[in-house]
């Protein structure tokens, strides 16, 4: 399993990756399918070709050159000092391998390369298993919530943690 940044000349497998996350697992993102479905090209081709102080997009490739996970590092909404953590997600038969740590960790040193002191994310409330891996991740409840989406009954849980004391956790 290799984690790289996606290349701008994968900005198909950047999208069938991302239809193929909200098809699997919609209440797990804020976004939804019907909107990713419709959004053009250029959308795509921008999100794949992002530079590093962008959001930069990360994804898992497994030896056979499928691509079976993805996360986004960006700047936080409303907290210019802050990193976030976007799109997380890794195919349900590529999960239990460590591939979520590894991109995880990709992101999180991402956020140290471009000067970042923190770092949060967005995970809904009812999944459990996803706020118990933060958890162990070194990641802690700001004690927020907020709505998934607009229209949604679910809430996000906001975590966060610094970054440097991410980077010197041992790996999980």
């Amino acid at each position: 399993m290799e984690i790289r940044r996606v290349r701008p000349d994968e900005w198909q497998a950047l999208k069938a990756l991302r239809l193929r996350a909200l098809a699997s697992d919609p209440d797990a993102f804020g976004g939804r399918l019907e909107d990713a479905i419709e959004h053009d090209d250029d959308l795509w081709r921008k999100r794949a070709a992002a530079g590093p102080a962008d959001a930069t997009t990360f994804v898992a490739e497994a030896a056979d050159g499928t691509l079976v996970g993805m996360a986004v590092g960006a700047p936080a909404p409303d907290h210019p000092d802050a990193a976030g953590l976007f799109g997380m997600w890794v195919a349900p038969n590529a999960r239990g391998q460590g591939i979520g740590g590894a991109l995880v960790d990709a992101v999180v040193g991402w956020a140290a390369s471009v000067g970042y002191e923190l770092i949060g994310l967005g995970v809904t409330t009812t999944n459990t298993a996803a706020i118990a891996f933060y958890e162990r991740k070194g990641f802690a409840d700001l004690g927020e919530r907020m709505p998934l989406r607009e229209g949604s009954d679910l809430e996000i849980r906001l975590m966060g943690a610094r970054v440097s004391a991410l980077l010197d956790a041992p790996s999980s």
